[in-house]
C-alpha cells in the first residue's frame, strides 16, 4: 500500500483532541465542590491520565487516522456520576477510594485509612455522586460534526496536494 500524507487532516484533528483535553482539565481543575477535607478532586489523577493524550498523534501504526482520548477507569463516574447502589471500588491504594483518602484525606488518628474508605464507598453505594459532566460538555454532538466538516475540507485540500504536488 502507498504511503500517504495527510498533514492538513492529521494536525487538524491533533489541536482538535488537544483542546477539548485541555478544557476537559480545566473542568476538574475548577470544579470547587469541598468537604470537610478540601476540595472534592483527587490528586489530579483523572486530570494527569488526560494530559497523557496531549500531542500524542493520530496515526496508528498502520497510518490510520484516529482520535483517541484516554483517560483512568473511572472518568465516566466522575462525568456522569454514579447512581445509588453498588459499592464503588474502594480497596485499591492505586485507583480506588482508598487512593483518594490516601492523598486527599489529612491522617485521621480515630479511624484507619481502610475504614474511612469504606464509609465513603458506603455512602456513594447510598446516594451516589453527582455528575460533573467534564468531559460531555466538551464532547458534544454539535463540536463532533463541526469536527467532522473540518476534517473533511482539510481531506480534500490534502487529497489534492497529493495529487497536484505544490
Amino acid at each position: 500500500m502507498a504511503e500517504t500524507n495527510y498533514p492538513l487532516t492529521t494536525d487538524r484533528l491533533q489541536v482538535w483532541l488537544n483542546v477539548r483535553i485541555r478544557r476537559m482539565q480545566k473542568n476538574l481543575a475548577n470544579n470547587k465542590e469541598r468537604t470537610k477535607y478540601k476540595n472534592i478532586n483527587n490528586s489530579g489523577t483523572l486530570r494527569q491520565s488526560l494530559g497523557r493524550n496531549y500531542n500524542k498523534g493520530v496515526l496508528d501504526e498502520r497510518g490510520m487516522i484516529k482520535g483517541r482520548i484516554e483517560a483512568v477507569d473511572y472518568w465516566y463516574y466522575v462525568d456522569q456520576g454514579r447512581k445509588p447502589g453498588k459499592y464503588p471500588p474502594y480497596t485499591s491504594e492505586v485507583d480506588g477510594i482508598l487512593h483518594w483518602v490516601l492523598t486527599k484525606i489529612p491522617k485521621q488518628p480515630d479511624i484507619k485509612d481502610t475504614s474511612l474508605a469504606f464509609l465513603i464507598a458506603r455512602k456513594i453505594a447510598k446516594k451516589g455522586t453527582r455528575p460533573t459532566y467534564f468531559a460531555t460538555s466538551e464532547l458534544t454532538d454539535k463540536d463532533i460534526k463541526e469536527l467532522t466538516e473540518q476534517l473533511a475540507e482539510t481531506m480534500a485540500e490534502d487529497i489534492a496536494n497529493n495529487i497536484i504536488p505544490e
